[in-house]
């Protein structure tokens, strides 16, 4: 296994769910409401360590969720190994999004994680057990996260991060298999 690995993930869902502020969370430790609107897709490298002595360097892609920059989506989805679904749970709409819109994008077997944002909110629209059912439903994991806090930020992507590098593993383990039976 390489000490150090490349993982390209992409952030899903709707305009003004939140995106580039879980992005901002997760790369600079901070909150920032100032956020600039994403215009097409922008991207952040950030560095982590998933076990001892194993590097993983992220390149992740914050997509504008805007209907007019949809037909964009699909360069920035290329050669992607994860995906997190972002909808806001005091937005019924993005919510729904997901499946029709967003998931859609997602390449069959792809890591994904859908990730509810704003959760401390008081006027949620769309309730835990709804989400979870649909990440069940969709065959992916779960997490509730807020930006402003920080609240399961990290826990969004870094299970993604685990998700993408047990699959990496995978791969990489059938390819040795092959190899073993071709000598």
């Amino acid at each position: 296994m390489k000490r150090e690995q490349l993982c390209k993930v992409v952030l899903l869902g709707d305009s003004v769910v939140g995106k580039s502020t879980l992005l901002h969370r997760y790369v600079h430790g901070s909150f920032s409401s100032m956020t600039p609107v994403t215009i097409g897709a922008n991207f952040h490298n950030h560095t982590l360590e998933i076990e001892p002595g194993v590097k993983v360097n992220l390149q992740i892609w914050d997509t504008n969720g805007h209907q007019a920059f949809r037909k964009m989506i699909k360069l920035y989805i290329d050669n992607k190994d994860g995906f997190l679904l972002v909808f806001d749970v005091t937005d019924r709409e993005s919510f729904e999004n997901i499946q029709s819109e967003w998931f859609p994008f997602v390449p069959e077997g792809s890591p994904c994680v859908l990730m509810g944002h704003k959760s401390e909110n008081e006027g949620r629209r769309v309730s835990r057990e709804e989400a979870e059912e649909l990440a069940k439903e969709l065959g992916v994991s779960y997490v509730e996260a807020l930006s402003r806090t920080g609240q399961n930020v990290r826990e969004a992507f870094e299970t993604l991060v685990q998700q993408i590098y047990s699959e990496k593993r995978k791969q990489e383990a059938q390819k040795e298999e092959r190899a073993c039976l071709l000598m």
